[in-house]
């Protein structure tokens, strides 16, 4: 099984696929890992026990008690400052994630034309721990706002930050989904201003492990997309590939986010 006690023989590979996107559409999580987990306990040579790690406190106190083994972490503020740390090393991003931005929505008739126009103004962003509302605030911070996080009001779902835009309760909206943006837009709505890109799903191996164990974690990461079993293992998991650690683009990342 996948799924279930950790204990101290075990080589564990932690999974956070994020907690702001609803796919009622998604395989049950041990479907989808399973092929990932026998490549990883193949080139190891000993089993990989795949964990799910839905709540962000939760990951991030395992992280830091260097609970896991392996780490694969979709809020890249937590990912980052596991590695700020000096106890988990990078090995990958997954592909097709590494320009993720937050896009600021407001109505069409909005008298909003500028972020600079945000100071004091009632905005609604996904859960306050979401990686998009943290590059959000990352950004009004940078633009010199105070306390930006005490005009936030957070809801549960990516998807309902244009509903509270619509309604009135805020007078601008934060998404990090471009399908969300692009539908705001196709409705009439603007798109008043975005932040600076990142990766937002990074791969972790802790130094804990053998060096070697580390390469050998780092190459079949980066040659999934070079064979038939390794492609389906990135299809079930919903991802292109992985490319290599970028040390100084993240290390860019994480003085952006203020981590």
């Amino acid at each position: 099984m996948l799924i279930g006690p950790v204990y101290a023989r075990d080589t564990v590979l932690a999974v956070n696929e994020g907690t702001t996107y609803q796919d009622p559409d998604s395989a049950p999580f041990h479907v989808r890992y399973q092929g990932l987990a026998d490549l990883l306990s193949r080139e190891l040579k000993r089993p990989v026990k795949v964990v799910q790690v839905d709540k962000y406190d939760r990951l991030e106190k395992g992280l830091a008690e260097e609970q896991y083994d392996m780490a694969f972490v979709h809020p890249a503020h937590i990912a980052l400052r596991a590695v700020k740390s000096g106890a988990y090393q990078g090995v990958g991003t997954a592909k097709g994630y590494t320009d993720y931005r937050a896009r600021v929505l407001v109505a069409k008739d909005s008298p909003l034309k500028t972020m600079a126009d945000l100071r004091g103004k009632k905005l609604g962003v996904p859960s306050m721990e979401s990686i998009t509302t943290v590059m959000f605030v990352a950004s009004l911070r940078q633009m010199h706002l105070p306390q930006p996080e005490k005009q936030l009001t957070a809801t549960r779902y990516q998807d309902a930050v244009p509903f509270m835009v619509t309604q009135g309760f805020v007078d601008a909206g934060v998404t990090g989904s471009a399908a969300v943006a692009n539908e705001w837009k196709r409705g009439g709505g603007r798109i008043l201003g975005e932040t600076r890109p990142i990766a937002i799903k990074q791969f972790l191996v802790s130094k804990q492990l053998a060096d070697a164990d580390r390469s050998r974690v780092g190459a079949v990461l980066l040659g999934l997309s070079g064979s038939d079993e390794g492609r389906s293992a990135l299809a079930k998991i919903g991802i292109a590939g992985f490319a290599p650690w970028d040390a100084g683009a993240m290390n860019e990342a994480t003085a952006e986010l203020g981590l």
